[in-house]
């Protein structure tokens, strides 16, 4: 017995895929939001970034659907200010197109953000890495989604 296709079944077909794109999308902004953003930081100094960095850790690794052994992240940069501004490199109105030395499409903001980046000096996972902190204002480069979420932070880029 053969399944037999209707306009119906498409339409609804169609509307799943999109609703389990936008949901990994959306899944995707909250993971950058975790691991890059902090709205309202206190201190920005090692502790800070200790803190911080535990904290992601543990957080990335409880929505991990495959966890394996984790190690202490070498370097992570956390961007203080407005989530919409952050949001808005990926759009006309906050950011402008970049291409990595590795030719890969990207968005550098138009202007400088404060940014804390934590830099792994020793320790061993997870409750245990010990990070430096340096402050710094910068532009930064985000690679955005197709809803003009930010997505990735690129560390080395600037």
């Amino acid at each position: 017995m053969a399944l037999k296709v209707t306009p119906v079944l498409l339409l609804l077909l169609a509307s799943a895929l999109v609703l389990l794109g936008a949901s990994a999308s959306q899944e995707q902004y909250e993971r950058f939001l975790l691991q890059h953003f902090d709205a309202k930081p206190k201190g920005r100094d090692d502790r800070y970034c200790n803190n911080c960095m535990r904290y992601m850790m543990k957080e990335d690794r409880r929505r991990d659907r495959n966890p394996g052994p984790k190690v202490c992240k070498e370097t992570n940069t956390f961007v203080h200010g407005n989530s919409d501004d952050i949001k808005a490199i990926c759009t006309s109105h906050g950011g402008r197109n970049y291409v990595t030395r590795t030719g890969q499409a990207m968005r550098q903001s138009l202007r400088p953000f404060q940014v804390t980046t934590c830099t792994w000096h020793g320790g061993k996972p997870l409750d245990n890495c010990q990070y430096w902190a340096t402050r710094d204002s910068r532009m930064i480069i985000v690679a955005c989604d197709e809803h003009e979420h930010p997505v990735h932070f690129a560390e080395s880029q600037i």
